[in-house]
């Protein structure tokens, strides 16, 4: 029944009018175009308010199963960070069926790390950035956060993180594996699936290096997980990223940095099923949405309580 929501669903949310649309927030110019490889996908979009009010610029994830998407998409979220005076990159990646996991990893590190560099080279504060992604995003996002040796493969400073956001994300990244169609196609020379089959637990394993809560749930014990704030937006009865692996993140992180550490905003309903929740949650008006009110109210307070430059230790709860 709630495959047949999310299908129902769908176009509703796409068609759902944008407040931003109507009331654009003023911004410095058009969007900077970032490439960091050859394919179309390998770029980042900047979108720079015209009143920059916070020195954490943005870097954000879009969604889409690792199949559907593209850095463009995330205007809606662009709007919505500039219209509160926050730089906003969406970082680009490559798809399947044409680019195989983990393609999708390197290119999250690799653009973010171009995108950083080029903002250095353009005298743009980023002494201390925000990560953030919706979906299959919230999965790169997690795993630039939470993924120890992934930050240590790509040399990608993690002491420069301020928070972490993640709207409905991907926390168990065998959840992708649970249906053939679209995410086959990213994992299938990742993972055997002809050998796994359906077994949930053999899935587990076989993408447990990519699987921020294995990861966590594995480090919090090492005290090796990076104390980086979370603020997690996810709608209890979501059908395609299942509520219950984000919550199994969110109790990981907090044993491991403490019950502060993250802020988990559950949507009640039917309603806030998957495509309703990544799709519309930023076309609203910040002062009109008490989600949004609460992820910006959240950023002030992750800002004012972190110090500029001051690395975020590794945990030892």
């Amino acid at each position: 029944m709630g495959y047949l929501y999310e299908i129902a669903a769908t176009a509703p949310a796409f068609l759902k009018p944008a407040h931003y649309d109507a009331h654009p927030p003023a911004r410095t110019g058009e969007p900077a175009i970032i490439p960091f490889g050859s394919d179309r996908q390998q770029h980042c979009v900047l979108w720079e308010p015209d009143e920059v009010r916070h020195d954490m610029p943005v870097f954000y994830f879009h969604g889409g199963a690792y199949v559907f998407g593209e850095a463009e998409s995330m205007v809606d979220a662009a709007n919505a960070y500039n219209a509160q005076g926050y730089r906003f990159c969406s970082v680009g990646f490559r798809e399947a069926p044409f680019h195989k996991f983990p393609a999708m990893v390197d290119d999250a590190f690799i653009g973010a790390l171009t995108a950083l560099s080029w903002m250095e080279e353009h005298n743009i504060p980023c002494k201390r950035i925000i990560i953030g992604g919706t979906s299959a995003g919230g999965h790169l996002a997690a795993l630039m956060c939470y993924a120890r040796w992934l930050q240590e493969a790509f040399g990608f400073p993690v002491e420069r993180i301020a928070a972490c956001i993640s709207v409905a994300g991907v926390a168990d990244a065998s959840d992708l594996l649970v249906k053939p169609f679209p995410s086959y196609g990213a994992w299938r020379t990742q993972v055997d699936l002809a050998t796994v089959g359906k077994n949930r637990a053999a899935m587990r394993r076989a993408v447990a290096r990519y699987s921020p809560v294995d990861i966590v749930e594995k480090e919090a014990g090492e005290g090796a997980v990076p104390r980086i704030p979370l603020f997690v937006v996810h709608g209890r009865r979501d059908t395609l990223s299942p509520f219950f692996s984000q919550l199994r993140l969110v109790e990981a992180l907090r044993k491991a940095n403490g019950k502060g550490s993250v802020e988990l905003l559950t949507l009640e309903g039917r309603h806030w099923q998957h495509m309703n929740t990544t799709v519309t949650m930023h076309k609203d008006a910040v002062e009109e949405s008490p989600i949004l009110t609460a992820l910006f109210s959240w950023l002030e307070r992750v800002d004012a309580e972190s110090q500029p430059g001051e690395p975020h230790s590794r945990s030892s709860a």
